[in-house]
This record gives C-alpha cells, sequence and structure tokens, in this order.
C-alpha cells in the first residue's frame, strides 16, 4: 500500500540547475518503454531496470539544455540487445553534436556495455576491472530427447526452408538451413558493431577482430588502454575527479547529477500544438487472446481503431517489439494497419526484432524503420500438434478411447495424423503462407515471387532487411517519428505514447497472477532459466497456424 501511495502523490518537475550532470546508471535491464512500474523491485536487490523511452527522451532534451553540461554513464551490469543498444548508441552519438561530454565508467564492461560506452568521449575502467570483447554467439535448445523419453511426437505441418521454429522438437541439432541464417544473422551484426566501435575508437576493424580472435584484452585491462579501447584506468573517485574538471569545478566541490528518471519530467521546449504523433507499442507474442502489456492480442486492434478515430493524432508510429504468433491475429492486426493507413500515415519503428507476425503487422505501413543490429523477416508459417497417445498409455497409465460419426471426427492430440488429415493441414498452412507473402508483397510493392525467395522463414538483420528491400530506412524511434511528421505534412506536434500504462490498482491485480509471478522469476537468480520457461509456456498456448520467428534468438 505504501507503495500505491508513493506511486500516485508525485512530486512535480525536477528543477534542473546550470553545469549539472546528466547520469545514466545502468545495472540490470532495460525495457522497451517506461510501464510506471509500481512494482519495479527485483529478488537481487542491487539490480535495476532502465526505460529505453525515457532515456532517449532524456538524451534528445539534454543536448538542448544549456543547464546538462554532460553525461556520465555508469555501467555495475547491463542486460539488452544490441538492437537496444544500437538505438541508446545513436541518440548519444547525436547528442554529442552539442559539443558536450559524455564519460562512462565501469568496473567491468561486459560486452554489450563496451558496445555502449565505446560511443563516450572518455571510457574509463577500475584499474583492477576488465573489458570483454570477444565476438557473438547464440545457442538452441533442443527438446527431441526428452519428448522421445515421454513418448510424445511431435506432428509438423510448416512452410519454408528456414521455418526453424519446429527444429528444437524434430531434431537433435540445427540444421544446415538454419546455421546457414544464424551465421549470417551474426556476421552482419558483429560487423555493424566493429564498424561503429572501430570509428569511436579509431582502432581498425581487422585489429578488433584479432583482439577477439585471440582474447587479447580480455582480463588485461593494462592492454585495453595500450591497444585504445579505454582511456583511464581509475578507481570511482578518481572518475568523480575527472567529472569535476569536465564541468569546470574544483577538486573537493560536489557534482550536480540529475537521474534519467528524475530528468524524465523536465519540459525543456514546451510546445502547445494540439497536433499529435501517436507512438503505438506492440511488445512481446502475438496471441488469439485480449493481449497485455507483455502480449499482443486484441488489444492492439482496439488501439489502432481508436487512433484511426482520434482527429489530434494526425500520424501514428508502430513500435514492434515482436517474433509474431498466431498467424490469425496478425491478419486482423494488419487488417486494422490497413484501415488506419487510408486515413492518416503509419510508420513502423522496429526494435530489437520484428519477424514472422512481427512483420506481418508492420508489411503494410507507410514505411519502415529498422535500426541495423534489428532482427526482422522470418516469412514463413507452420503448424505443430503433439501426438501424446504413447504417453499417456506407458508413462501415465491413461487410455483413451472414442466414438465417431466421421472417419477423422476424432482427430485430436491424443492420435496420431494420418495422411488426409497432414494433408488437410498442409493445405491451411500453405494458404496462410500465401496470404502472408500476398500481404508483404502488396505493402511493399513486390512481387509474391520475390517475397517467397527471401522469405521461407528466413531471418535478416536490419542490414540485410535494408537490401532486400523489407525496410526502408535504419534508424531508431526519432527516425521513425520524423518521418511520420513528414508524411503528416506537420511541423509542430506532441509525442503522446500507447497504450496508455495500467494504474497501481491494475498492477497489484497482475502481480497476483500468474503474471506477477513471472515477472519476479524474470529478476530472480533463476533468470537464466526464464527464456526457456517461457518458450515451453509458449508452445502450450499456441492455437492454430503460427507466424513465429525462429526459437527465441538470443545473441550474446
Amino acid at each position: 500500500m505504501g507503495s500505491v501511495a508513493s506511486f500516485s502523490k508525485g512530486d512535480g518537475p525536477t528543477k534542473v540547475s546550470p553545469n549539472t550532470i546528466l547520469e545514466l546508471k545502468f545495472n540490470g535491464t532495460i525495457n522497451e518503454r517506461n510501464a510506471n512500474d509500481i512494482f519495479a523491485f527485483n529478488m537481487n536487490s542491487e539490480a535495476e531496470t532502465a526505460d529505453l523511452q525515457v532515456m532517449l527522451n532524456d538524451i534528445k532534451k539534454a543536448k538542448e539544455d544549456n543547464n546538462i553540461k554532460g553525461i556520465s554513464l555508469q555501467i555495475e551490469a547491463l542486460s539488452a540487445s544490441f538492437s537496444t543498444l544500437e538505438e541508446l548508441r545513436n541518440a548519444l552519438s547525436d547528442f554529442k553534436k552539442s559539443g558536450k561530454f559524455i564519460y562512462s565508467y565501469s568496473d567491468n564492461y561486459s560486452q554489450g556495455a563496451y558496445y555502449l560506452a565505446s560511443v563516450a568521449d572518455k571510457v574509463c575502467v577500475n584499474p583492477h576491472g576488465e573489458v570483454s570483447l570477444y565476438g557473438l554467439s547464440t545457442q538452441v535448445m533442443f527438446f527431441k530427447k526428452l519428448l522421445d523419453k515421454m513418448n510424445i511426437d511431435m506432428q509438423i505441418v510448416k512452410v519454408g526452408t528456414y521455418k526453424s521454429a519446429v527444429e528444437p522438437f524434430i531434431l537433435d541439432k540445427m540444421s544446415d538451413a538454419n546455421r546457414e541464417q544464424y551465421t549470417t544473422l551474426l556476421n552482419s551484426v558483429w560487423n555493424t558493431i566493429l564498424k561503429q566501435i572501430s570509428l569511436s575508437r579509431n582502432i581498425a576493424v581487422e585489429t578488433i577482430n584479432q583482439d577477439c580472435d585471440h582474447l587479447t584484452i580480455l582480463g588485461d585491462v593494462n592492454a585495453a588502454l595500450a591497444k585504445g579501447y579505454v582511456d583511464t584506468l581509475v578507481y570511482i573517485d578518481q572518475y568523480e575527479d575527472c567529472l569535476r574538471a569536465a564541468v569546470g569545478q574544483g577538486a573537493k566541490s560536489k557534482l550536480k547529477y540529475v537521474s534519467a528518471s528524475q530528468y524524465e519530467s523536465v519540459v525543456v521546449n514546451k510546445n502547445s500544438s494540439n497536433k499529435k504523433i501517436a507512438v503505438l507499442y506492440a511488445i512481446g507474442n502475438i496471441n488469439d487472446d485480449e493481449g497485455s502489456n507483455t502480449s499482443i492480442g486484441s488489444n492492439m486492434m482496439d488501439e489502432l481503431k481508436k487512433l484511426r478515430e482520434d482527429k489530434n493524432v494526425k500520424a501514428v508510429v508502430f513500435r514492434i517489439n515482436s517474433g509474431g504468433g498466431s498467424a490469425l491475429m496478425s491478419e486482423k492486426i494488419w487488417r486494422e494497419v490497413v484501415k488506419l493507413k487510408q486515413e492518416k500515415p503509419i510508420v513502423v519503428s522496429m526494435s530489437d526484432v520484428a519477424a514472422s507476425g512481427g512483420y506481418y503487422i508492420a508489411c503494410a505501413a507507410n514505411s519502415i524503420v529498422a535500426e541495423s543490429n534489428t532482427i526482422t523477416g522470418s516469412i514463413g508459417v507452420f503448424g505443430m500438434i503433439p501426438n501424446i497417445k504413447k504417453f499417456m498409455e506407458d508413462k501415465v497409465g491413461i487410455e483413451v478411447d472414442q466414438v465417431t460419426t466421421n472417419p477423422h471426427a476424432a482427430m485430436s492430440i491424443f492420435t496420431p495424423l494420418d495422411n488426409e488429415e497432414r494433408a488437410a493441414i498442409q493445405r491451411s498452412v500453405n494458404q496462410v503462407y500465401k496470404t502472408f507473402t500476398t500481404r508483404v508483397a502488396e505493402g511493399r510493392g513486390l512481387t509474391t515471387q520475390y517475397v517467397d525467395s527471401i522469405g521461407q522463414g528466413r531471418v535478416w538483420s536490419g542490414t540485410d532487411a535494408l537490401r532486400l528491400h523489407l525496410v526502408d530506412t535504419l534508424g531508431g524511434l526519432d527516425v521513425a517519428i520524423a518521418k511520420a511528421a513528414q508524411l503528416a505534412n506537420i511541423k509542430s506536434y506532441k509525442v503522446d505514447y500507447f497504450p496508455r500504462t495500467k494504474d497501481a490498482w491494475e498492477q497489484i491485480n497482475d502481480m497476483l497472477s500468474d503474471r506477477g509471478f513471472t515477472s519476479m522469476l524474470q529478476q530472480s537468480p533463476l533468470k537464466e532459466t526464464y527464456t526457456y520457461m517461457v518458450q515451453i509456456e509458449d508452445i502450450l498456448n499456441r492455437k492454430g497456424v503460427q507466424a513465429m520467428m525462429p526459437c527465441q534468438i538470443e545473441i550474446r
């Protein structure tokens, strides 16, 4: 109840005095947007969450705010995709055009943390710390042997050579096609990272690769210093002396900081326009239900309809972070995008991933913007029907018998598919794939033959998607907003964010549900198992034909 009172009270706008430093602290995960979470605690009490939406807005404001002298990045622990880090990094790079400084400090830079920090004017590390840089990898968990032990036969019907979402249930390792697409994806993302680090640190790409190959700087901060990856080895109190020098203060003076959450309430350039650009977030799997803060369902159709009917909303930026899911729900959301597009511009901004169903709901937009490291594409569909007959009989001791009126009336998870049943399901999957490729072709001005050639369930990086005409521009949310304003032919506007975040009592209700437990698990010492539990939960909840990305791709 105390949390609710604190959440509801509010302390008014933060006042920023001259020579203040905007302090961006990282000690946990980076969320897509600010959810005003009253339960933003962590079972690991030292971990925190940061909000991408808040930080991007803060960095943009700080560039124009004469009271902000510079930015300090303090990184303790950082969990975020390279697409999220790229968007933050680009915002920081734009901030530097103001002539203000960016300094960074960490005891130990993880690979993602160093990628972000490398944009800083001065990269500082503890003299006994570490800089990790060694290359990218991804891994897939395979369940076939487990299913074999349980006598469960996973029956697969799919379209797409690269539609590897089903592979963990029928194979023991990656297929050649899947390994090929992952290799292409990883190399594309890694090349982007190398080029950006090289440009910021003035170290040749070839040198960085060689140092990664031989782990030259891993565990050796002196080597990192000698090779130019970092600028100085200092303790935290010495880092603060660096900041004092940067703002022109004496050695014993007190530094003035403002945090990201405090700075959120600061208004730099007040805009009185009643014209709005709406940013609509679509986050999580696409399911045949209402949807929530962490999933996409019929709620997205309702939001699109409301924005279409709102006369003050002149354009919409559809911010998508989804690996897909239900093909039927994707089609229904696509329809609402088309209807909105008929009345006002809609621009898609792709976050970490907008693949399969996530791309389905994006393809009809006027324009699509993605980061270089965004995972997209995966134009393909599948159906997955478990046969648990032997499991029930041999492992559980339950037998099922049926009475039917027609030969296929008993088609269910308790009977294996026969040839006619498999053929019927294959027809359904083929039809969904045909519809999917047609939607993409129409939305992107391509032929269905071309879409099929780059589809087949294959995932691409944003860089490759641009080359293949699946996206129009590389950039982040700010680029998408600027494009929406251009298409709407407006120069003065406000940016508003949807769906509206839940109030305190709605969050309490969620906390008492399974969602609350899942949230705590994600932040607990068992968080490494969270990804796999989500995969299993998704399998149990899937219905009908799926437009789903190949597995949970985590690049690290």
